[in-house]
């Protein structure tokens, strides 16, 4: 009698009660942390009439987390519940997108200090602020019904196309990840636009802080962000049996790039106060005092 072909191999493996559930516990503490952190400072900024929205994006992307974890968990307990695996996956997958959101606005916004035509005048605005964020939103529901579809053993000509699909929007997926390198590299070999005196009226009407530390926290933060992508690419792409995978595939691998990481990048936004550094002094983000005069009144 023929042996059961082993099952394919994937990022983290099936989770177990043992090792998954109280280290997905740890994570999930530390995600309902930094969710009170961002929505805190969120709060403390609009009571001084300022909206930094990014703080809502990653109070969003912690919230995202907490279920991703929640569901692994759940998974661990009944490991043969396939619509579990489905929502773990999908979730491990499209919740980073928030993050990879924030790190690109920080990143845009240092350009508009020194190039400010390609962040406020159109055409130019909208390649840099609407059509990278247009493509990845229109990616992120064939990504999910492409690994939806793939639990479902559709057959071998849907799982051709499922491929096709996944290879496009993990390219564009990488490039909008990656795209705050490039960001840097415009801001400092392209020559300025504007004078020096200019830069730092620009760069007061844009948040307070160093340049150089600026460009540290978006560098660190899109090294780590790119690294988990390529790495969580590489599994998607390739095809192992779980008794014959590369190590990139291992428990140990999974909760360093994808929980370690992130939250590497949440807490240092937190610890260097992104919405004080990136800070946009502009309609869709300072409270006009009209608003405020017609929320005291309703109250």
């Amino acid at each position: 009698m023929m042996s059961a072909a082993p099952r394919p191999a994937t990022l983290g493996g099936i989770p177990t009660t043992t090792v998954d559930v109280p280290i997905c516990a740890v994570f999930l503490a530390c995600y309902v942390a930094m969710a009170v952190t961002n929505m805190t400072i969120y709060r403390r900024n609009l009571a001084r009439k300022r909206r930094f929205k990014p703080n809502l994006f990653m109070f969003g992307f912690c919230m995202s987390r907490i279920v991703t974890w929640s569901t692994r968990i759940a998974w661990a307990v009944h490991p043969t519940n396939q619509n579990l695996a489905i929502v773990s996956n999908v979730f491990v997958a499209a919740g980073v997108i928030l993050l990879w959101i924030v790190n690109r606005i920080c990143a845009t916004r240092l350009l508009a200090e020194y190039h400010p035509r390609m962040y406020h005048e159109l055409p130019l605005s909208f390649f840099v602020t609407r059509l990278p964020y247009i493509l990845v939103l229109c990616c992120v529901p064939m990504v999910i019904t492409a690994i939806v579809q793939e639990f479902s053993d559709p057959g071998q000509r849907l799982l051709s196309i499922d491929g096709t699909i996944l290879k496009v929007a993990l390219a564009i997926f990488l490039a909008f990840a990656a795209s705050p390198i490039l960001s840097l590299f415009w801001t400092y070999v392209v020559p300025h636009e504007r004078s020096k005196d200019e830069i730092r009226a620009m760069q007061r009407r844009l948040g307070t802080g160093h340049t150089l530390t600026k460009v540290t926290v978006i560098a660190v933060a899109t090294a780590l962000l790119v690294t988990e992508l390529s790495i969580r690419a590489a599994t998607i792409l390739q095809q192992f049996p779980s008794n014959a995978a590369p190590w990139y595939y291992s428990k140990a691998t999974f909760y360093v790039i994808v929980p370690v990481f992130e939250l590497t990048v949440l807490v240092m936004f937190a610890a260097v106060r992104v919405d004080r550094l990136f800070y946009l002094h502009a309609k869709d983000e300072e409270i006009p005092e009209d608003e405020e005069a017609d929320k005291a009144e309703i109250a």
